[in-house]
């Protein structure tokens, strides 16, 4: 019998690329067939076909940061988004649900369960977003990227496994120069205007050991042409990219990142066991960022700046500190692979499979 898995969940990278892990991982243990429920994003559907995976929309808005009218145009549409999900699930038959939060997962986990389908989560940040919170009431099992999420859901259905990484990200990974001391600046796939800025206000305070330094910068596209014309008439030795593929290899050339802290990042950064500087996006839902980066700090693996307290002198600053001492980064890079779970695809799928053995589903592969 084939073993039929949707997995719901898109709307952001955070949210999808983990799922493409988790559904890797099904394919290729259990040789599952995989479909996403997910957001009308085009780029959603470009990156799902990149990885040859069937993918099918479903109608749905985001309730967090919405005003008052956009929250209750929101909830007037979720009946129908979970009338339209149930039809989905009817049509594909699925043995099991994952919802990987984002406001996909939302009307799809409600049908699922209205459909009697089993249903598992898996929560990327610390706090929990809205739709994981809603949907744990009724899932069979909740998968966890933190420890510290546990007190948020029912203790028997949670396990920590970690947040997914694809295996081409580790295969992207070269080995690391010892010298020049890289920094990787990145801001998310959209960049971040602030973390450019302070970049640019660093480099004349760093002219002194310029030769000594070299960046690695993702800076979005409104920036790029600014950030490449400062790295270039300061003379430092810079790589500047809008956006790029092979974050992979930038990160695993780098000495020190400096960043956002969405759950992914700090997933990839402590499984190539990177240093970092963590600055948390001030308004992400839950302020789920600075919970997020709270976690690394108090293991050693990362300083955390606040947005409103970064700037070019600070971050000169930490560059100059690290840089000095190698012992200190060295033992923040022992820190941040102490935290590393990479195996936590296997640990989801695994627990997936526990989960339909209990059921009486059988998921050996045909």
């Amino acid at each position: 019998m084939e073993l039929k898995v949707v997995i719901a969940g898109g709307g952001t990278g955070g949210h999808l690329f983990p799922g493409i892990a988790v559904a890797q991982e099904f394919q290729s243990s259990l040789a599952a067939a995989v479909t996403f429920l997910t957001t009308p994003k085009a780029v959603t559907g470009q990156i799902l076909e990149r990885y040859g995976f069937p993918w099918e929309v479903i109608a749905s808005r985001a309730l967090k940061g919405q005003g008052m009218w956009g929250r209750v145009r929101t909830l007037c549409g979720l009946p129908g988004s979970v009338c339209e999900a149930k039809a989905r699930l009817r049509a594909l038959a699925p043995h099991l649900v994952l919802g990987m939060g984002g406001y996909a997962s939302g009307p799809v986990g409600v049908a699922a369960y209205l459909s009697k389908i089993p249903l598992v989560l898996h929560e990327q940040n610390v706090i929990p977003g809205v739709a994981n919170r809603w949907l744990a009431k009724v899932a069979d099992r909740v998968f966890l990227s933190f420890p510290d999420t546990f007190s948020y859901f029912p203790r028997d259905l949670a396990l920590w496994t970690g947040n997914p990484i694809r295996p081409d990200f580790f295969a992207a990974v070269p080995e690391r120069p010892a010298a020049p001391f890289t920094v990787l600046i990145m801001g998310g796939s959209q960049g971040a205007h602030h973390l450019n800025l302070a970049a640019l206000a660093a480099l004349p305070l760093l002219a002194d050991i310029k030769e000594q330094l070299s960046f690695l910068h993702i800076t979005g596209e409104q920036d790029r042409q600014e950030v490449a014309g400062g790295y270039e008439q300061a003379g430092f030795a810079g790589e500047v990219a809008a956006f790029t593929p092979e974050v992979p290899a930038w990160m695993g050339r780098a000495h020190l990142v400096v960043c956002r802290a969405g759950a992914s990042t700090l997933a990839e950064l402590t499984a190539l066991g990177r240093a970092a500087v963590l600055v948390p996006f001030p308004f992400a839902a839950n302020n789920h960022q600075e919970f997020n980066a709270r976690f690394l700090a108090a293991a050693g693996a990362a300083e955390l700046i606040l947005n409103k307290d970064f700037t070019g002198k600070v971050l000169a600053g930490k560059i100059r500190h690290l840089i000095s001492r190698p012992d200190t980064l060295k033992a923040m890079e022992t820190a941040s692979r102490s935290l590393a779970r990479p195996d936590a695809a296997k640990e989801i799928v695994r627990g997936c499979k526990e989960l339909l053995k209990m059921q009486g589903c059988n998921t050996h592969p045909a």
